[in-house]
This record gives C-alpha cells, sequence and structure tokens, in this order.
C-alpha cells in the first residue's frame, strides 16, 4: 500500500513543483494571481490571503495548478495592469520559465538529499574478467577488491568505470584485495568501438572487468517458481547445489540453468532463533520460463525463483561534496535527456518513452527498493519535465516562451489566430505522444518489461 502512495507523491509533487515556480514568479513581479491550488477537483478547503483564494482539491496527488488574471486573451482585454497578458514579453517570459527552473533546483535539491544519505552503488568487486582483454593479461581475478586505481581511492564501482573511460586509453596503476593480500599491477586499457545508451557509436577505454553485481544469498522470490513455496526463507545463504560448493551467485545460475528440469538439492546456511548458522538443504525442480538474452532474444531458461541479494554498498558524501556531485549529477542526467529527445525526433533512435502508466510502474517498482531511490526517480521525471516543457509548442510552456519572445523582438503581438493554430498543432502532438507513450506502456506489460 505504501507504494501505491509514494506513486502519487512522485507525479503529485513533480507537478506541484513545476506550478509552484509559475506562481512564484508571478507574485514576485506584480501579477495577481486569483487562485492556486495544490490538488485539482472539488474544492475541499480553501483560504483567501490579499487577493489570492488558496486551495486545497480533492484530486491532491495530481500536484494543482495556477490561475493568473488575464491568462486568456479575452480576459486580458477586461482586465487591468496586473493581468497576465498585459504584461511587457521579459516578464511573461520569466513566469513561463520559472516552472522550469523550480523543477531544475528541485531535482538538485532532491540528488543532494540522495548522495548525502547514500542511494545503492555496485560495490568495487570483480565478478568476470573477459578473455583477451587487458585485466585477464594483468592478472585480475573474480573476487578481487579494488581499492585504488592511480593513488585514488576506490569505494564504489562507478569510480572504477569513470576513471578507465576518462584515460583514454593511457596506463593504469590498479591495486586489488586478494584473499586480504594487495595486488598491484599496471594496466593499459583497451580503446574500442562501443555503443551507448544513445546507440552511438563512440571509441571507448575497456579493461575487461565486470562488477560483482549479485551474491549467493535469498533477497526475494519471483511469484509462482518453486522456491517461494519449497521452504527457502530470505537471507537464507545458498552454500551447495548437488553438494557442489556454490561461491557465487553466476555458479548457482550456471548449475540450475544446466539441470534444466532435474531436481536439485539445494543446501542453504540459516541463522535459528539463537542465532546459531546451520544448514537446511531443499529439494526443488526448476520450472521453464523464458526469458531475453543478451541480445534481446527469446531464449528458454530453468529457474527456481530466488531474487539474489545484490552486492551494494551506500554512496554517501559529506553536504559539500554531496552538492557538487548533485550538481554533476543533475547536469548529466539533463545531458543525456536532451540528447534522447533530439535522437528521437530526429529519428535517430527508436522512440521509448513511458506514459502515466509506466511513470507509475516504475514508480511502484523503486519505491518498493527503498525512499531513498524514489527520490532519485523523482529527481530525474523533474529534470524530464523541465526539458519537455522547453519544447516550442504550445500548450508547453517552450511554446509560451516563444510567442513572447516574438513579441519581444517584432513588437507586436503574435496574431491571436497564429496561436490558436500553434496550440491545435501542439495539443494533437502531445495527444499523439500521451497515445504513443499510453500504447508502449501497455505493450511493455503484456510483454512482462
Amino acid at each position: 500500500m505504501i507504494e501505491i502512495i509514494y506513486i502519487f507523491i512522485t507525479i503529485g509533487l513533480t507537478i506541484f513543483v513545476h506550478e509552484l515556480g509559475h506562481f512564484i514568479a508571478a507574485k514576485r513581479l506584480g501579477i495577481k494571481v486569483e487562485k492556486f491550488s495544490i490538488g485539482w477537483g472539488p474544492k475541499l478547503f480553501s483560504f483567501k490571503r490579499g487577493e489570492t483564494e488558496y486551495v486545497i482539491s480533492l484530486l491532491v496527488f495530481l500536484g494543482g495548478y495556477v490561475k493568473m488574471e488575464g491568462e486568456a486573451p479575452e480576459e486580458a482585454a477586461k482586465s487591468g495592469s496586473g493581468a497576465f497578458l498585459n504584461q511587457p514579453p521579459w516578464k511573461k517570459i520569466i513566469i513561463s520559465v520559472a516552472g522550469v527552473v523550480q523543477n531544475a533546483l528541485f531535482a538538485i535539491l532532491l540528488m543532494w538529499v540522495v548522495f548525502l544519505f547514500g542511494a545503492d552503488t555496485l560495490k568495487p568487486i570483480v565478478g568476470g574478467v573477459k578473455k583477451g582483454y587487458p585485466a585477464e593479461a594483468a592478472g585480475l581475478q573474480r573476487g578481487d577488491e579494488i581499492t585504488r586505481i592511480n593513488g585514488e581511492k576506490i569505494l564504489y564501482w562507478n569510480q572504477i568505470t569513470d576513471i578507465i573511460s576518462k584515460s583514454k586509453g593511457s596506463l593504469i596503476k590498479l591495486t586489488a584485495l586478494r584473499q586480504g593480500k594487495e595486488v598491484v599491477t599496471d594496466i593499459k586499457p583497451l580503446m574500442e568501438e562501443s555503443e551507448d545508451i544513445l546507440n552511438e557509436k563512440k571509441m571507448k577505454a575497456f579493461i575487461g572487468i565486470t562488477p560483482l553485481a549479485y551474491l549467493p544469498v535469498v533477497d526475494g522470490f519471483k511469484k509462482g517458481f518453486p522456491a517461494e513455496t519449497a521452504g527457502v526463507k530470505k537471507g537464507d545463504i545458498i552454500e551447495e547445489i548437488n553438494g557442489k560448493k556454490i561461491g557465487y551467485w553466476d555458479d548457482a545460475m550456471d548449475f540450475i540453468r544446466d539441470s534444466k528440469e532435474a531436481a536439485l538439492k539445494l543446501t542453504v546456511s540459516r541463522k535459528n532463533t539463537a542465532g546459531a548458522w546451520e544448514d537446511k538443504t531443499f529439494t526443488i525442480t526448476p520450472k521453464k520460463d523464458i526469458e531475453e538474452d543478451e541480445n534481446k532474444k527469446k531464449v528458454e531458461a530453468y529457474l527456481l525463483g530466488i531474487e539474489p541479494l545484490g552486492n551494494f554498498i551506500k554512496e554517501r558524501y559529506s553536504p559539500a561534496v554531496a552538492f557538487g556531485k548533485a550538481l554533476e549529477q543533475t547536469w548529466s542526467f539533463t545531458d543525456l535527456t536532451a540528447r534522447s529527445i533530439y535522437r528521437m525526433i530526429t529519428r535517430k533512435m527508436e522512440p521509448d518513452v513511458a506514459g502515466p502508466i509506466g511513470v507509475a510502474q516504475i514508480a511502484y517498482k523503486v519505491a518498493k527498493t527503498g525512499f531513498i531511490n524514489l527520490l532519485l526517480l523523482i529527481s530525474i521525471i523533474n529534470i524530464n519535465l523541465a526539458l519537455f516543457n522547453l519544447l516550442p509548442l504550445l500548450p508547453f510552456d517552450g511554446g509560451l516562451i516563444l510567442i513572447f519572445a516574438l513579441e519581444w523582438i517584432s513588437g507586436k503581438k503574435v496574431p491571436l489566430r497564429a496561436q490558436e493554430i500553434m496550440m491545435e498543432i501542439g495539443w494533437i502532438l502531445v495527444i499523439l505522444l500521451v497515445v504513443f507513450a499510453s500504447y508502449s506502456d501497455i505493450m511493455r506489460i503484456i510483454k512482462g518489461g
């Protein structure tokens, strides 16, 4: 139930913050605000302060809205100097862009909280070494914990990828812990062409290692699969399968898949009520399922339905460092989102957008992983909303900014008929976008994505 509330928080808070930006800017610039509502629909409670009625409406989770005097041309003609459309262009531009600015500032604030309290990130432990790559030649092994690169202390896996990427193929000095002993080696990353998340091909540095993402510890169960009802419990450590020692989650997965539908003897270590560890053995038959491989091809898989524990650590920093990280990460997400929008519009990549259903589905999944991760998602949604609102189309803020900029440059108001045509085109595009996004959401659910 709490996850459903988080969904409402995610959607409502993002819209509310956007409208609050318009409200604050309008008030500061002397525009008459007739109504500021938290939520939509029937009025639950209201009070008036000055010229503004403050309202709490029934559908509070839908954000809110700001009603300024003279927003429509027919209203402005009858209104005085406090009406929105009767203001000089620069004021109208500031008010129009204020919602976007507020979303951006809110995204930075949330990102700062995330880095301050710590979001889950992978530990710097090697999970796999790719054949033929520099790491293999240097003798790195699965289970090695990377502690320093070029003298920089390593706490998180993303530090490793950042340093290797920035090396541009230059020699790096890497220190790792292996069974309590330090191993120091020089590695020259290999530069090769790679396709990024936006399907852009670029030369990138690699040493050929992957992180140890999961541990052989039961963290949950996939519904409808045998482990859920076999007696296995969350927190159990998988020790053996058919008498074979299991040290890593990948070993367990390989063994289960290779067994196909033959019964397996699964031995786990579990704490009893006295706090002592004891072994428990279960006989479980894997269930056949269809999964996507790394090339997105449908393949047969045999699963027990165990969800493993992630090999995570909290990535947290001091307030000052966290703020710098928040600025850096917000800019990174903004740049990625802007380039994604451009590449989708120019058909350089397949459109992949989430509509209301998709946002709710994503929020629900993320909320189950913890409140800090939800804050990260809300931050990203605020960045997305800000950028989409800057598109030069009505009814987006970007469309208003374009109209007011043309008015400022020409010294004349854009003809009402031209605005109506822009609005009609804009709404058609918005409706098409919502329909496409909702269709994508539904298809994603049908396909189990």
